[in-house]
Parts: structure tokens; sequence; C-alpha cells
């Protein structure tokens, strides 16, 4: 049985840790710059392992802040979650499946911080 670790790094992924969050993760760069990325993080809890899968347009701009402009619904996103499904299904062909890919609803906070609108001073 494969690990999510070894069959993130086979797709491409690699690990990173947030040093100020404590947080583990992987990403995906899309070009030889840091940002755009694809951001996944690995969650297991009974037997079922879920990948919340995003895209990060840039980083985050403030200090001490959370929230992120990730991107949940792209077809980018999307796209890579096909991906992920294809390899996991060419796996369990050689009988060592561990998990389907389950598209992972952003959390409430980065819904709402999506979702408010942007007030700026610029008129357009």
């Amino acid at each position: 049985m494969e690990s999510p670790t070894n069959f993130l790094r086979r797709a491409g992924y690699a690990y990173i840790h947030d040093r100020h969050s404590g947080q583990s993760s992987f990403v995906r760069r899309l070009t030889r710059d840091f940002y755009p990325r694809l951001h996944c993080y690995v969650f297991e809890q009974g037997g079922q392992i879920t990948f919340n899968l995003h895209l990060d347009q840039r980083p985050t701009r403030y200090a001490g802040q959370t929230a992120h402009a990730g991107e949940y619904d792209s077809p980018l996103v999307q796209e890579e979650l096909d991906r992920l499904q294809a390899m996991i299904d060419r796996q369990s062909n050689t009988n060592q499946s561990f998990a389907n890919v389950v598209k992972a609803e952003p959390s409430p906070f980065a819904k709402a911080i999506a979702d408010k609108k942007k007030k700026s001073w610029w008129p357009f």
C-alpha cells in the first residue's frame, strides 16, 4: 500500500512544512516561479484519505494573514483532480489502491473571504 506522501511525490508534488502554522502540505508548481501553484493538504481519517486541493494564484499579502485567494472550482483544479484519480485508478489495477480523490470544499472562513466584495480606492 503506497503512502499518500509517496503518491503525491510520484505525481510531481513537493512536500512543504509551514513553520508558522505547523501544517504540512504539498505543492506542484505550474511555472518556474513559486506562484501560481497547486496546493494540496492531505487528511487521513477512518481509513479514508482526502486531498484538499486548490490553486494558489499568489502568496498571502499580509503578515499573520492565514486566508488566501485559493481557487477550489477552477477548470485547472478539476483537471488535476482527474489526473490524480486516473493515477489512483491505474494503481488500483495493481491491487495497491489506497483511496479515491474526494473533492474538498473550502473552509467556511476561506469561503467568506472569497465571497467578500473587494473594496478599493481605485475606481476601476
